[in-house]
């Protein structure tokens, strides 16, 4: 016994539902059923080829992009904000080896630098909406708010952050798609100040991934604006780990980014109180 199928179509001025049969013969029968329908209204085809360009392209690129520059202006914007101490720490024998760290001496002791901890100061209704500081931030992941220094007159941004066990792509390995989201991040931070409105979207970026950066350790982020033209700023940093025994810290990943400004950033509301 064997199966066959046969499309068969015919023409006719209206349109024309074509059946399949399956028989059980050697021979198959293919028959067609016209049936008459309302004629729909004809769109031309650069209408219709606009209108997918639209729904499939521009709407989602638009909304993410409101959405992600929204959410790094709040985090912006948090950078001056006074915290009240009970909020910043999540594991304190961690932040007692970051206080200790000697980078972080030195970092306080600059009066070029301002050191900020944005993550603790977004209002906890919005934090629930945010990747790094809500989502990822806790016991085993972001184990203590990241602490960030920067030099508004250079543009130039340092980082320590503790990166958790929970964080893994390879057991013990950090995940890479999270080093890239802290560079996206850290990286937007730095260019913000350089920008007129003080607020970007990342237009591109590129990372060359140099060595593992391992699980349950503190690393430095490092970034500095290399060009500003206009409403668009070049960013390059890199991730790199603490330096222990003397020996040279080794940078974990490199990253190179386009922020740019949209027109529409001066609309975007301060949804955080900032005090000077």
């Amino acid at each position: 016994m064997s199966f066959r199928v046969y499309l068969s179509i015919t023409s006719r001025p209206t349109a024309t539902l074509t059946h399949l049969r399956f028989c059980r013969s050697s021979s198959a029968i293919a028959c067609t059923r016209p049936f008459a329908t309302a004629a729909s209204p004809s769109i031309s085809p650069v209408r219709r080829i606009g209108r997918g360009i639209f729904r499939y392209c521009i709407a989602p690129f638009v909304s993410l992009s409101i959405g992600y520059a929204a959410a790094l202006y709040i985090m912006s914007a948090a950078a001056d904000t006074e915290v009240p101490e009970d909020k910043i720490v999540y594991d304190p024998e961690i932040d007692a080896t970051i206080e200790a760290l000697p980078l972080v001496h030195s970092l306080r002791s600059d009066p070029r630098f301002t050191e900020s901890r944005p993550h603790t100061a977004a209002p906890d209704h919005l934090k629930e909406q945010m990747l790094t500081a809500g989502v990822l931030s806790g016991p085993g992941r972001l184990s203590v708010p990241p602490i960030i220094w920067n030099d508004a007159e250079t543009h130039e941004l340092i980082s320590v952050v503790h990166l958790g066990k929970n964080l893994c792509g390879h057991p013990g390995i950090v995940h890479g798609g999270l080093l890239a989201t802290l560079l996206d991040e850290g990286l937007c931070s730095c260019a913000f100040p350089a920008l007129p409105s003080k607020v970007g979207v990342t237009a591109n970026l590129n990372l060359n991934y140099r060595s593992p950066a391992y699980a349950d350790r503190l690393y430095v982020m490092r970034a500095n604006v290399t060009k500003v033209d206009g409403r668009k700023a070049w960013v390059k940093g890199h991730i790199e780990t603490v330096p222990e025994d003397g020996n040279d810290p080794a940078v974990v990943v490199e990253a190179e980014m386009l922020v740019v400004e949209p027109k529409w950033a001066k609309s975007l509301p301060k949804v955080v109180n900032v005090t000077a």
